[in-house]
């Protein structure tokens, strides 16, 4: 697949219909998750729709990697790669990854997207990036045919609450000393991306505003947006009347519902222990539980009427409690 001209046009921060009040990452999503109901559409943040959908328009898969990692000289062409990496010994953890490509300069860029509520993305991250490595000099080949190695994960939410920046981006340098800017060790290595899609949406203030039309696209805040996104870029016109297409597939929409479904019951899971801590009649703990399980909820994707359903709540005691 070639790009004859990737799309590296800043969205017009004119244009934006970005909430004036910020709002946080976790009702962010919730609004986005509304307006694909309301529509009746798998939301594009979904696992298997963004699989399909960027694996169905590699184009679109191209501007979004330009866009993400701005590289000296923009990728043109992607490659496919098998995203199952097979343990390389007995007892070694298997990896099925989301999206695995190389661009033609033989940069290879693994493409996670993670909806509900991810945990442990950081070592996730380092172990995925460093088997892609591994991977890609087999015995006997010189050390100097070790290519660069990306790995970027896309998430729905907020996950690094303690952080502001909503893309975080890391890979080896030189620490310590007095120096303002940190010494990469070298050119090619593996580098890890974390971009927070909640988080740009909620600091309302454009922190990234050449991710901002995919932004837009994916968690629109309101039905408006997503059909002003659509058209104004040919490529999210394209992008939109595929997640229609997708979506009316009965097939993938069970299967997503199946994984929606399961994280629920995570969640729920969780309203279990709640419920035990009461029984117990441990006042401070029975609160605790209370916050965990209704954050966790919301961070699924529930609507707060169903949390306040499940936990025996009024809308105000939900408000008061978060």
């Amino acid at each position: 697949m070639t790009h004859d001209k990737p799309i590296l046009t800043r969205h017009n921060e004119e244009n934006s219909m970005r909430p004036e009040t910020p709002v946080s990452a976790a009702v962010a999503v919730q609004r986005a998750l509304a307006v694909f109901d309301s529509l009746g559409l798998i939301r594009p943040t979904a696992d298997l729709l963004f699989k399909r959908l960027m694996t169905d328009s590699p184009d679109a898969l191209l501007d979004l990697l330009n866009r993400i990692l701005n590289p000296a000289r923009p990728y043109i062409e992607l490659e496919f790669l098998n995203t199952e990496v097979a343990p390389n010994a007995e007892g070694e953890k298997a990896v099925r990854l989301d999206l695995l490509v190389k661009s033609a300069d033989g940069v290879i860029v693994d493409v996670e997207i993670q909806s509900g509520r991810p945990t442990e993305l950081e070592q996730r991250a380092v172990y995925y990036v460093s088997r892609l490595v591994s991977e890609s000099v087999k015995s006997g080949s010189p050390y100097q045919l070790l290519p660069e190695c990306v790995v970027i994960f896309l998430i729905e939410g907020e996950y690094f609450r303690e952080r502001s920046q909503a893309h975080l981006s890391f890979e080896f340098c030189q620490t310590g000393g007095q120096a303002a800017e940190k010494e990469i060790l070298h050119p090619t290595s593996p580098k890890l991306h974390f971009i927070e899609l909640g988080k740009l949406v909620s600091s309302g203030s454009g922190e990234d505003p050449i991710l901002q039309g995919w932004v837009d696209f994916m968690l629109p805040q309101t039905v408006g947006v997503w059909e002003r996104v659509a058209g104004e870029f040919s490529m999210f016109s394209d992008l939109k009347k595929k997640v229609e297409g997708y979506s009316a597939d009965d097939k993938l929409a069970m299967q997503q519902r199946a994984i929606d479904e399961a994280r629920v019951a995570h969640a729920l899971e969780m309203g279990g222990a709640l419920k035990r801590g009461r029984e117990e009649g441990r006042e401070e703990g029975r609160e605790e539980h209370k916050i965990a399980v209704a954050r966790a909820m919301i961070a699924e994707g529930i609507e707060k009427a169903v949390v306040c359903r499940v936990l025996k709540l009024s809308t105000e005691e939900l408000e008061k409690l978060l």
